[in-house]
């Protein structure tokens, strides 16, 4: 169109030629004027023109810039397509896309000016030069347009070869930001990755507790890490329960943008995969795994010889990460209460503010066990609503185990099934199962559990009791490896998760409705319990922790295949006589009753294998105990009350391989005087299979704790303490023949030889007679105690020193492992005089020392020589402790010292002299130690184990250093100790932080400035 209008004045040229020209001869003045005439003329006439055209122009730009949009359009669309195959967009079509961006930012401009200037009154309607220049722009950019139209007809939009890969593909999910609990986890793996050697991590945990989420965030937090510096490539992978390997190759391909014949056999894809990955560092992430995946299948470099490769997995069982050889595994455990509400709050809305649901809706939270899946899904089930009946509604539901929402059903307890189908067997399944009978939140105990898994019939019982609880161990490990178990509140207990607790009886209700009931968990009985109709086939019963009183004496009719009664915690006083007719019963648990004080006769319950009558006021043993001959556990600890056993009840027992009535106020008459009708200590020597033994004795006789029968035993726990049956306070950590004496006069009693020689865990307490134990060796003629791993004195303000070389002429204690030493008051040293060179304490590995007010030096030079293997030093409120370590200390008197804990020690100057080297230190803390102002350390080299120093920020602001590059070596391990809770625990680590980065940032500053 613009070059037609051009062509247009050509008439307008033509009639100012003939207007001008004259066929008389013009002198050359007159020549000039003429042509400068038919200049004007022409420029006068071509700005008319063009002012006339200006809607004209207008409009024609208008619709070539529409075509040109239009085919922009379809290009891009070409382009996007191509982008989602992996496919790389030509430079060509790039440059064009990018001059088409230009010409429109230039044109938008003028159109929109030329629609101003075309209405009517505009102050530029009559200004005529502003319209010129505004049509001839339009004309030059109508050219420029018609050009990129015409140039669009490209043969490729493509290239063959496909784009570049990311070196991190962003992965889709809920953001963790805010949650302090994920980030610390995050930057804890972010470490983990930042090492150059190879490494597999795996992070593992129950279902919906939130790993894949975890790993998500990791995952696009690499982007803009420093750690992608060394890492190539991050490799996703999600590999699921339905494990394919071709399809796992495939998606490595499919990242690394190989092409891969879905034809081809395993081997030659991995050899594919194999060379590519050779020459990358990457990190592979492989989600959801549920079992082993052999990596050189896959096609996985493993060597460091053949690539830098990290990998990073998430699954639900320990087993796999056994499997897959990992090197560090971290556990994600549930929410804690606070960040539970605070997930659950999030995705419930503002409504759980309303104070009449408020508590019902933190009751809801909780019911969801802390997991994240759980607490996201009813969360967003109850969002915004305001009647507080559904609140009530969903919380009797929960309480009841019925997931009543659909979506709980299909995004919880079917993905947390996945778990159970997983078990790798039938008897697994029932054992899991099983523990749901149990109460919510119940901390169970393990021997119990392993009891009532024998009488029903998941662990063969024709074996000995201790292969017994082997198998039961290896059950419960293997249910908590696969997350369906986890630690109770008390050592030697296991819980369910509520949740997780609440889908075992959902499969079981299941399985229920499809075969007759065999087990019956009733809970929340406050009145007498009635007789259970239709139960013929029952064999559990459970009625643990329900505050009944009374059983009706008909209760127990018609359940004559009932294997399991539990009846523990409740408040029953006694039973019914109709107990006698559960002629199949296994296990009958009372442990706890603290009501029960008589029993019917038991000696109808022939096939009893294991009754627990711990901690109820018994009196004296039921009648008919000693028919029991089937009987391989009787458990009577903590029976306060109980005064009478008839004389031949134990001796009946022959198949009895564990007594445990220990802390029992029953007083065992040693000198076997049948006189009173009781039952004497010798009808416990009677019996053959007896392999465990806990009782206490009020006195010792050499006759009875003979070294050969305790030797024979396979555990024992006998408290010698005249008139006094508490437990004893410290723990010892080898308790499998455990002796402990309280009270008693070391030097002046005899009998103790056996005990002491047997032995291997000692506990003294409030004993006297000797000054230092090795005196106890001395008198007694023992061989040096050498079966001893654990020795715990507390309270014995008669030794003033452990071992006095003055009183021993060989070596003591030499397999000792554990030492506690607890308010001596008068303990001076723990080693003194000349001692043997070699075999003292050599193998002792932790030493804990608590409230020894005389103690000045926890380990002379002389015991330093001694303790090669301690691994754990704690130290806490000895007053005038001056040094923990005395004399020149070398690395090689303590190659395998792990932990150093010191708290309340006033007067302590100095650990030890300062070491070039600490080969396995990875702890030191320091608590309410003002004098110790000097670390142990000469060097920053080789201390690469230690991990953290934890101490007031007060007192690491006095510590002095030789130099500031063991300073700020030592300050990124620095961790402040958290004394101060709420609000100013808040201010107190936001100080410490601010702190460690100021310091960190001043001391990196001087090293440099040196190291320059």
């Amino acid at each position: 169109m613009a070059l037609s209008f051009f062509s247009n004045t050509k008439p307008y040229k033509s009639l100012a030629k003939h207007s001008f020209t004259t066929p008389l001869a013009m002198d050359p003045l007159s020549s000039v004027i003429v042509e400068t005439g038919r200049c004007i003329f022409t420029f006068l006439f071509t700005g008319i023109a063009t002012l006339l055209k200006l809607r004209h122009n207008t409009d024609c730009l208008r619709k070539e810039i529409q075509k040109l949009e239009d085919r922009k359009n379809g290009i891009e669309e070409a382009v996007r397509l191509a982008e989602t195959e992996g496919k790389c967009v030509t430079e060509q079509v790039k440059g064009w896309l990018r001059k088409v961006e230009e010409v429109g930012r230039e044109v938008r401009p003028l159109l929109e000016k030329a629609d101003r200037i075309a209405v009517p009154g505009c102050n530029h309607c009559w200004n005529v030069i502003p319209r010129y220049r505004l049509c001839r722009r339009m004309v030059k950019k109508r050219l420029e347009v018609m050009q990129l139209i015409n140039s669009c007809n490209f043969d490729n939009v493509v290239m063959d070869k496909k784009s570049p890969v990311r070196a991190v593909e962003k992965q889709q999910g809920p953001s963790l930001a805010g949650q302090r609990e994920a980030e610390e986890m995050i930057y804890k793996l972010m470490e983990l990755l930042k090492g150059g050697e190879n490494i597999r991590i795996a992070v593992w945990g129950m279902g919906g507790v939130g790993k894949t989420t975890l790993v998500r965030n990791l995952n696009n937090e690499l982007e803009s890490s420093s750690l992608m510096e060394s890492i190539d490539i991050v490799i996703w992978i999600t590999v699921s329960k339905d494990f394919d390997l071709k399809k796992v190759q495939s998606q490595i391909a499919k990242r690394l943008n190989l092409e891969l014949d879905a034809n081809d056999a395993i081997e030659e894809r991995a050899k594919m995969l194999l060379k590519r990955l050779m020459k990358k560092k990457f990190l592979l992430i492989l989600d959801d795994v549920w079992e082993q995946i052999d990596l050189d299948i896959v096609g996985i470099p493993q060597s460091d010889d053949q690539a830098n490769c990290k990998i990073l997995l998430t699954t639900r069982s320990l087993d796999v990460c056994r499997a897959m050889m990992t090197n560090k595994e971290i556990k994600l455990d549930v929410l804690k209460e606070a960040a539970a509400w605070n997930l659950f709050a999030q995705n419930a809305g503002d409504v759980v503010e309303v104070p009449g649901i408020n508590p019902l809706a933190r009751a809801v939270a909780r019911e969801c066990g802390g997991l994240p899946l759980a607490l996201k899904t009813v969360g967003k089930s109850m969002r915004n609503k305001r009647r507080i009946e559904l609140w009530k509604h969903a919380l009797h539901h929960l309480r009841h185990s019925d997931p009543h929402i659909k979506h709980i059903k299909d995004e919880v307890y079917h993905r947390l099934k996945l778990s159970y189908d997983s078990l790798p067997s039938k008897t697994l399944q029932s054992c899991f199962l099983f523990c749901s009978l149990y109460p919510e939140n119940y901390s169970i105990r393990t021997n119990e559990l392993i009891q009532c898994w024998m009488a029903e019939s998941l662990i063969n019982e024709h074996q000995p009791l201790e292969e017994c609880f082997n198998d039961g161990i290896a059950l419960i490990e293997t249910l908590k490896d696969s997350c369906l178990l986890e630690e109770g509140e008390y050592a030697g207990t296991v819980k369910l998760n509520d949740v997780v607790r609440d889908v075992a009886i959902w499969i079981s209700t299941k399985q229920g409705s499809e075969e007759p009931c065999t087990s019956i968990s009733v809970r929340n009985i406050t009145k007498s319990l009635k007789q259970f109709s239709g139960s013929s086939e029952l064999n559990v019963l459970f009625l643990v922790g329900n505050p009944i009183d009374k059983i009706r004496d008909n209760l127990f009719q018609g359940l004559g295949k009932v294997r399991v009664l539990n009846l523990s915690q409740s408040h029953i006083v006694s039973l019914p006589a109709s107990i006698s007719q559960l002629c199949e019963l296994r296990a009958l648990l009372l442990r706890d009753c603290c009501y029960l004080e008589k029993l019917p006769s038991l000696g109808a319950l022939y096939e009893l294998r294991m009754m627990d009558l711990s901690g109820t006021r018994l009196r004296e043993l039921p009648s008919g105990t000693s028919k029991l001959n089937k009987l391989r556990e009787l458990h009577l600890s903590r029976t306060h009350h109980l005064e009478t056993i008839e004389a031949g009840t134990i001796s009946g027992l022959q198949s009895l391989e564990l007594l445990d009535m220990s802390c029992s106020a029953y007083k065992w008459d040693t000198r076997c005087n049948r006189e009173d009708g009781r039952a004497s200590f010798n009808e416990i020597l009677t019996l053959e299979q007896l392999s465990v033994v806990k009782l206490r004795l009020d006195k010792v006789d050499s006759l009875v704790l003979d070294a050969a029968w305790l030797t024979k035993l396979r555990e024992f726990d006998i408290q010698i303490s005249t008139g006094s049956y508490d437990s004893n306070p410290l723990a010892t950590q080898h308790d499998e023949k455990r002796a402990i004496l309280r009270g008693v006069d070391l030097m002046g009693t005899k009998g103790l030889n056996g005990l002491l020689t047997a032995a291997s865990a000692l506990d003294l307490i409030i004993c006297g007679g000797i000054s230092a134990l090795s005196e106890l060796s001395v008198s007694h003629g023992l061989s040096c105690l050498k079966r001893l791993k654990s020795l715990s004195i507390s309270k014995c303000d008669c030794i003033t020193s452990l071992i006095s070389g003055n009183t021993i002429s060989r070596t003591i204690l030499p397999n000792l492992e554990h030492l506690s030493l607890n308010r001596q008051e008068n303990l001076g040293e723990i080693l003194g005089g000349m001692v043997p060179r070699k075999g003292c304490l050599r193998w002792l590995k932790t030493i804990e020392v608590v409230d020894c007010k005389k103690l000045k030096t926890l380990i002379s030079f002389a015991l330093l020589q001694q303790v090669k293997h301690l691994e754990e030093i704690k130290v806490k409120n000895c007053r005038k402790m001056k040094y923990i370590m005395s004399g020149e200390v070398s690395a090689e008197m303590i190659p395998k010292l792990r932990v150093i804990e010191l708290s309340d020690l006033a007067m302590l100057k100095s650990i030890c002299s300062r070491l070039p080297a600490w080969p396995a230190l990875e702890t030191l803390e320091i608590s309410n130690c003002p004098m110790l102002t000097k670390l142990p350390f000469a060097t920053r080299n080789r201390i690469a184990a230690l991990k953290e120093i934890r101490g007031e920020l007060q007192w690491w602001n006095r510590v002095t250093f030789t130099n500031d590059k063991i300073r700020y070596s030592l300050q990124q391990r620095f961790q402040p100790l958290q004394p101060l809770q709420d609000d100013r625990w808040v201010r107190y680590i936001s100080i410490s932080l601010i702190h460690n980065i100021v310091m960190n940032y001043i001391i990196r500053t001087q090293v440099n400035k040196e190291s320059n």
